[in-house]
């Protein structure tokens, strides 16, 4: 469907030219919308760019619209949005029904990593709102993992600090390491983790909506808050059955310890 709206070229030209323009506007000899030019794409070519250049990589997500940032021909930059996860997160935020259509979350955003630390990211998640308006959309809700970032990109872009979203806990079955899986864990093995807390933010399109939650003074940068599943030590303790296993979470494997290792033999 946007194929023809892409012109992605890999030669030495395309790229000398690229990387002048985005030279001159770090430099700030070029504004954004002097070179940058924001275009409806598909999940596809959304997804082929993130998994590269987002800290999430090929992990998989909804997406419902996606809307590149292109710079002489090239995608430079995505943003995705998709209806909120989570069976009650619309009417606990506003009130709405769950198949509310007005509201999204934004799923991903990520750039070319030279364009990290200017206004690209901003040009790009702002324009990309602005695009979403048109399309009827009501409201953008957005979460920063508390202990990676406190959201300053939403700060920037005047989306609404709603506070961290509430203390919960994930349990993590071994040896298959499914999340949450359904029925009582009471005598699975595996072990429960304290999940990040999250910061919630929200751009509010329709003056007409209002949030549910309280209005708060958005976090500094010096707040970050530190991961709460192993402590950074890579290690976790399950106290029904006297198990050490790897950290989930931090390693990404869920793999059982002999329990007179130490926590740094895990690293």
């Amino acid at each position: 469907m946007y194929a023809d709206q892409l012109s992605l070229f890999d030669t030495a030209e395309t790229n000398d030219e690229l990387e002048i323009c985005i030279q001159n506007f770090k430099e700030r000899t070029v504004k954004a919308r002097e070179i940058f030019n924001l275009t409806p794409i598909d999940k596809a070519t959304a997804y082929n760019f993130i998994q590269k250049y987002h800290y999430l990589g090929k992990k998989d997500f909804v997406c419902s619209y996606a809307y590149g940032m292109l710079c002489c021909g090239e995608l430079v930059g995505t943003a995705t949005f998709s209806p909120p996860a989570g069976v009650s997160t619309i009417k606990g935020w506003f009130g709405l029904k769950n198949n509310d259509l007005s509201i999204v979350e934004l799923t991903r955003l990520a750039v070319l990593p030279e364009l990290n630390g200017c206004n690209a990211t901003s040009f790009l998640l702002s324009g990309s709102i602005r695009k979403l308006k048109q399309r009827g959309i009501r409201a953008v809700i957005t979460l920063a993992d508390a202990a990676r970032h406190v959201g300053s990109i939403y700060q920037v872009c005047n989306f609404k600090y709603y506070g961290l979203s509430d203390a919960k806990t994930d349990f993590w079955r071994y040896p298959d390491m499914a999340k949450n899986p359904w029925g009582s864990q009471k005598d699975s093995e595996g072990v429960w983790l304290p999940r990040n807390r999250k910061h919630r933010y929200a751009y509010i399109l329709d003056r007409t909506l209002k949030c549910l939650y309280e209005e708060q003074t958005a976090p500094s940068v010096k707040e970050i808050i530190p991961k709460v599943c192993c402590g950074g030590g890579t290690a976790v303790y399950d106290k029904r059955f006297k198990q050490w296993y790897t950290c989930p979470v931090c390693t990404g494997r869920l793999e059982k310890i002999d329990n007179e290792r130490t926590m740094q033999d895990v690293s």
